[in-house]
């Protein structure tokens, strides 16, 4: 028995609290876990998983095995990245956990110039905008925008790029219900609401002679900014979505600023990493190009706009 594999086995078994799921995830027969796990459990002289025709469960004894298993494995791993990192090449499956629209919008574009360069790397990528734990899923980074709450102190956050926001609304949503003229009369009009952004329903509004910040409300709230586009585009209300976003839609005419002698609120971009004293080649390699990439990419403000 590899008492290494029987060990990542148990540990997916455990994670996702079904043998097949984790034979499917792992593209391996049940029949081998059952074995694996059967095996260890010999070898531990101990009863793991309880299981029943319902349920899977861990014992009191597979509990603090799992703790012990996951802390053997990242020591492994790490021991792996300082073999790569002193063999001076990125190499292997990179692993990477991001938001999911700016995964469709830059995150997409950016990975194809990357693997141009870097041929000999793999790249495994999620979109999720919830934050996963990178150690127990196997993530070597996580792509996050604004200030992230890191789980635990194992976690490095570097931020690599800064991205504007700017309150819109279509033309015709403007000219059928006006253009507020200051934050408090946003508290009147519809406010689309995308809930997973740090600001989400909090607005600020920085204005020359003003900087004051509103909680706002209507009748759509979306966990996709997408969404949260599509219906201020629709002239179903106002948003406050980053300019990645909308970059399109501002160059067709599609939306306008609502305050545009605003100064746009700015939220950053975050590479999330585990705390380890080597840090993998593919992990740092694939940061430093990223942040180079995101500069030339967010650089960008709304056109003609001397306070962007």
């Amino acid at each position: 028995m590899d008492l290494f594999a029987a060990m990542r086995i148990f540990v997916r078994v455990t994670d996702k609290m079904s043998f097949s799921a984790a034979a499917e995830e792992l593209d391996i027969s049940s029949s081998s876990v059952s074995k694996q796990i059967a095996q260890l459990e010999q070898r531990v002289g101990a009863k793991l998983l309880q299981r029943t025709t319902r349920r899977l469960s861990l014992t009191e004894v597979g509990e603090a095995y799992y703790q012990q298993c996951l802390a053997v494995l990242r020591e492994v791993d790490e021991s792996d990245n300082l073999v790569s990192q002193l063999q001076g090449a990125p190499r292997g499956t990179l692993k990477i956990n991001c938001n999911m629209t700016f995964g469709q919008l830059l995150l997409s574009r950016a990975i194809n110039e990357f693997m141009a360069v870097h041929g000999e790397l793999q790249v495994d990528i999620t979109l999720d905008d919830r934050m996963p734990d990178l150690v127990r899923d196997g993530f070597d980074l996580a792509i996050r925008i604004a200030e992230p709450v890191l789980p635990n102190s194992s976690l490095v956050a570097r931020q690599i790029a800064s991205v504007p926001l700017y309150i819109v609304a279509s033309p015709h949503y403007l000219q059928q219900h006006g253009r507020p003229a200051s934050a408090e009369q946003l508290l009147a009009h519809n406010c689309l609401v995308f809930v997973h952004a740090s600001n989400a329903d909090q607005w600020r509004v920085q204005c020359p002679n003003s900087d004051q910040s509103v909680k706002v409300a209507g009748d759509l709230r979306a966990n996709n900014s997408l969404v949260a586009r599509a219906a201020v585009v629709a002239g179903r209300g106002i948003a406050n979505l980053a300019y990645f976003v909308i970059e399109e839609q501002v160059e067709r005419g599609e939306l306008e600023r609502v305050f545009a002698d605003a100064q746009p609120e700015v939220l950053s971009v975050y590479a999330i990493y585990p705390d380890r004293r080597y840090l993998s080649p593919k992990v740092s390699v694939f940061i430093e190009f990223l942040q180079q990439w995101l500069t030339q990419q967010l650089s960008r403000r709304w056109p003609g706009s001397e306070h962007s």
